[in-house]
């Protein structure tokens, strides 16, 4: 079996894999994303890599105004003449009651623990030193990321390892770079999609709340 063969069983395996996911989920499917979603995650850092941007077998559903999608998005990096494809599968959550500040977490490498040592930028948290010391988190506005990621939200993610996550205003994606979750995890990636979904609503709602009260004098 050529190369190329064997990728596009692949694609055919998936394909029939993520249709019955969404018969278990209850979810909508969708064999290739509408290029307009992809234009609304275009500031995110994942949607800047190379080219061929693509996102398959997408899921979604609808529920209490939020709209949650998991799909595997692809992409190609080329170097000289020859061309690499990788691919992840996303989370992607997108809720006009979300007000999230830019941000970006990952994995922390050892360079980056040595830079944040050396006091380079890196936002950590004094009383969850697993999380500070699993994850990179950074973006231009500290002292409000620091309150979006509260504690909750940071005692989850002190027990999850390589994930990697970004927001921005009503979006929010979670992935693990360069990995398509098996079909066997998806139901275990959806439910930590929601959870981190519905914490960052609360604190939102906080924020909103908060800023409310500012402005009306409270």
């Amino acid at each position: 079996m050529s190369l190329i063969d064997k990728l596009r069983w692949n694609r055919e395996k998936r394909k029939s894999e993520m249709q019955q996911i969404s018969v278990d989920f209850q979810w909508g499917y969708e064999k290739k994303g509408d290029p307009g979603d992809l234009e609304q995650l275009k500031h995110f850092k994942l949607f800047k890599y190379g080219h061929s941007r693509k996102a398959l077998n997408l899921i979604k559903q609808t529920q209490n105004n939020i709209q949650h999608q998991i799909f595997d998005y692809e992409y190609v990096i080329s170097t000289g003449n020859s061309s690499a494809l990788f691919r992840q599968t996303v989370y992607f959550a997108n809720s006009r009651s979300l007000t999230l500040p830019q941000f970006y977490q990952k994995p922390e490498n050892f360079l980056e623990k040595l830079l944040a040592f050396l006091g380079m930028e890196d936002i950590d948290f004094e009383k969850f030193p697993e999380y500070s010391d699993k994850y990179h988190l950074k973006g231009e506005y500290e002292s409000v990321i620091r309150y979006y990621f509260s504690p909750d939200i940071l005692y989850l993610l002190s027990n999850q390892y390589k994930l990697s996550m970004e927001g921005m205003h009503f979006y929010f994606i979670l992935y693990q770079h360069k990995k398509v979750i098996p079909g066997t995890q998806l139901a275990s990636f959806k439910n930590l999609g929601m959870m981190l979904t519905e914490l960052f609503l609360a604190r939102s709602s906080e924020a909103t709340k908060l800023l409310e009260g500012e402005w009306n004098g409270g």
